[in-house]
């Protein structure tokens, strides 16, 4: 009841807009009409969020309505996994009424809506991590047990390579917690070498065979992680997103699960709570203040993984406080849908569609482009609706200067008619919104001009997210094609 109350609710949030929800939705759906059209991927990914999107196109026969009832579906299905799974016990509390705190406070959660929207990917994998995870502290009896754990970890490679590497990083911390130094006598050793090279053959065999999953490439992305500094994530995160777009059940969210992420780390190494110290050792490292904090960084993803994980190692309230909570959760989640708000926390569809429309009328047949450079969430929409190659990169392969376009983003016009030169400037196509369209070489030739110039202020605008400056790096290459 509470799973089927959780997908309805996240489904009315995400209907607040007609548009799909999030940053990469429109990535996930080139890839499904990609599939329905061509057969094949535009993007070749080997992910089961496509095929589990894809039978949601089927049902509903929209793009959009389906990868809404989809996202929301998921967010039905982690209530029910928390709910099922006697996950607020993670042990000994089996049916008491502590265990209906954890699934009410999934209903309620204002993150959960907002994660959902921007990463289902990663919500998909989250339930496979949390299945893992079930099937490591409740496993079957006999000598089959190992059976259900090994397949999950392989349904975690096919879901998402970061919470993959959670449900690998959670083993290890499972079996030292629960052996201890029994790991380390010298026939452990030898057995647990043997397992290492194995699974390290099959990792890199499957990264041969099944493209955009997780690679040794992904290492790539690791660059510049860590800073001297340390950040604090939730501060971060508020500040990053700014106080005007959280609502107060957000807040709240955000400020009770972090007291009470810090009061039960200390009691369960108090308790020696072996059932509980795995996961909650691992929410911990997730927290890590030394790591660069983005918004496109690996601190903001495992932050934002952070606020759904931690939950599951809590100590909840029992007895008639429990009810209490739950009570109060119930009440609240008819309210705290609301936290989600695409006009502030989405990119402008709208207006993506009306610089889409423009730039198709304005290229036409005569000048039709083969490939437009453009920001993030605005080149899939263009390369969804258009069915025109569109990427927030420079392409690191040689094309025809004629049929390579972008859409600039927040320049000012005349300062870019002026670097652009006199002859330029008259292809320079004014979008509205402070978007405009023209040819790549006109923009290179204007940026070299600035840079001559020494004009920061016009260079710090043609140089950051909006305006793609530098070409695919060669971790994502090679993961895209599947390769080293």
């Amino acid at each position: 009841m509470l799973a089927v109350l959780a997908a309805l609710l996240r489904y009315h949030a995400f209907n607040q807009t007609p548009y799909a929800n999030g940053w990469d939705s429109y990535f996930y759906l080139v890839q499904i009409k990609s599939l329905e059209t061509t057969g094949q991927m535009h993007s070749p990914e080997a992910s089961l969020i496509y095929p589990y999107l894809r039978a949601f196109y089927w049902l509903t026969g929209d793009y959009v309505s389906g990868m809404k009832w989809g996202v929301a579906t998921l967010c039905g299905l982690w209530v029910a996994l928390l709910g099922t799974t006697r996950f607020s016990a993670l042990g000994e509390q089996a049916f008491m009424p502590a265990q209906y705190v954890l699934p009410t406070w999934a209903l309620f959660s204002p993150h959960l809506t907002y994660f959902a929207a921007q990463y289902p990917k990663n919500l998909l994998g989250l339930l496979l991590f949390g299945a893992f995870v079930v099937s490591l502290q409740r496993p079957f009896s006999g000598k089959w047990w190992w059976l259900a754990p090994t397949l999950l970890l392989v349904l975690n490679y096919f879901g998402h390579r970061m919470t993959f590497g959670l449900a690998v990083a959670y083993l290890l911390l499972y079996l030292f917690f629960q052996f201890g130094t029994r790991l380390f006598d010298r026939t452990a050793l030898v057995k647990w070498a043997l397992v290492a090279v194995v699974a390290g053959a099959l990792f890199l065999l499957a990264g041969q065979v099944f493209p955009g999953l997780a690679h040794f490439a992904d290492l790539g992305r690791l660059g510049g992680l860590l800073r001297p500094t340390p950040q604090f994530a939730p501060w971060s995160f508020v500040q990053s997103l700014g106080w005007q777009r959280m609502s107060p059940f957000w807040l709240f969210e955000i400020g009770v699960l972090v007291l009470l992420f810090g009061w039960s780390l200390v009691s369960a190494f108090r308790q020696h709570d072996l059932a509980r110290l795995p996961l909650i050792v691992l929410c911990a490292a997730l927290l890590f203040p030394f790591m660069e904090w983005s918004s496109t960084g690996l601190a903001w993803r495992c932050w934002m993984v952070f606020v759904l994980l931690a939950p599951l190692a809590l100590q909840w309230p029992d007895g008639k406080k429990a009810w209490a909570w739950s009570a109060a959760l119930l009440i609240a989640a008819f309210f705290s849908w609301k936290s989600y708000q695409p006009a502030l926390q989405d990119p402008d569809y709208a207006q993506f569609d009306k610089i889409t429309a423009r730039t198709q009328a304005y290229l036409g047949d005569s000048l039709r482009a083969e490939l437009v450079i453009a920001h993030n969430a605005l080149a899939e929409y263009f390369t969804f609706s258009t069915g025109t190659d569109a990427m927030p990169w420079l392409p690191e392969y040689g094309m025809d200067s004629t049929r390579l376009w972008r859409v600039a983003a927040g320049m000012h016009l005349p300062t870019l008619n002026y670097f652009s030169g006199e002859k330029n400037a008259r292809r320079i196509k004014n979008l509205g919104g402070q978007y405009c369209l023209l040819p790549e070489y006109v923009w290179q030739a204007a940026l070299v001009r600035a840079r001559a110039e020494q004009d920061t202020v016009f260079l710090e605008t043609a140089e950051s997210w909006r305006n793609p400056w530098k070409a695919r790096p060669g971790w994502l290459l090679r993961r895209k094609a599947g390769g080293f």
